[in-house]
Order: C-alpha cells, then sequence, then structure tokens
C-alpha cells in the first residue's frame, strides 16, 4: 500500500486521462485506479477528492488556460498536458492546504514522467503566468 501524494495525484490524472478519453464516469474510473494502485485509505481519499474536484471544473479551468497560453489553442494542447494543467489548479484554487509551489512542482514532476520532453516548461510558464498575473485567487496555506 502506498500512501503518497504524488502517487495518488498519479491516480487522479490517471483516471482522470481515461474519464476524459473514453467518457466512462470519472467517480469509478477514480475508485477502479485508486485500487489497482494499492493506495492507502488517506492517499485514495486525496486522490478522489482531487479527481472529482477537477472534473467539475474542467470547463473553468480550461478558460484560465486559455486566457494565458496565447497563440496556443486549447487543442493544440496535449490531452495529458491539459490535465495536469487542470490538476494543479484545481489544488491551487480547491485545497488551501497545499502551497502553490508544490502544487506547481508536482505537475512539472508529473509532466516528466508522463509528457513530452517540452511539457514541464510548458506547464511551468502557464502556471507561473497564472498566479503572477493574479488570475488565480491564490488562498495562503494556514
Amino acid at each position: 500500500m502506498t500512501g503518497s501524494r504524488r502517487k495518488a495525484r498519479e491516480v487522479a490524472l490517471q483516471a482522470l486521462y481515461w474519464s476524459e478519453s473514453s467518457g466512462d464516469p470519472v467517480q469509478q474510473t477514480l475508485h477502479a485506479v485508486a485500487i489497482r494502485a494499492g493506495l492507502t485509505d488517506s492517499a485514495a481519499e486525496f486522490a478522489h477528492a482531487l479527481g472529482r474536484e477537477t472534473w467539475a471544473r474542467r470547463e473553468e479551468l480550461d478558460g484560465l488556460v486559455e486566457g494565458i497560453s496565447r497563440n496556443w489553442a486549447l487543442e493544440r494542447i496535449s490531452r495529458i498536458d491539459r490535465i495536469l494543467l487542470w490538476m494543479a489548479l484545481t489544488e491551487m484554487l480547491a485545497f488551501e492546504n497545499i502551497p502553490v509551489k508544490v502544487s506547481m512542482n508536482e505537475a512539472i514532476e508529473l509532466a516528466k514522467r508522463y509528457s513530452v520532453e517540452k511539457a514541464p516548461k510548458f506547464i511551468n510558464g502557464i502556471l507561473d503566468a497564472l498566479v503572477s498575473q493574479k488570475k488565480i485567487p491564490v488562498v495562503a496555506a494556514h
């Protein structure tokens, strides 16, 4: 059993990718992927919360990304990179106990593992621009 938040983020990423690709219900997919990954209860809970919240905010998050990514239509951003951006932005907007830098770094690390060579820099650029231009109402961690 693994209890790391990074593994939980990987589960959320895989489940969101699957649901986005197949149209399968996100709840079912999150549950199945979390079981297969052998997450601890707390890690599975985080994966489910992140996955559900991200899925619910997709349109809002696409609007944020589209507004900041000049010369990059959403259709040009790979599905994996869009989901990584969604997840990081969801953490920043909805998970007050996670510092913004952690959310950014986790998205970059996952991009290194699951996307193309240029993705970490691209993701960092988008997230950094959104934070620095205050397009994200970042909540200070307690």
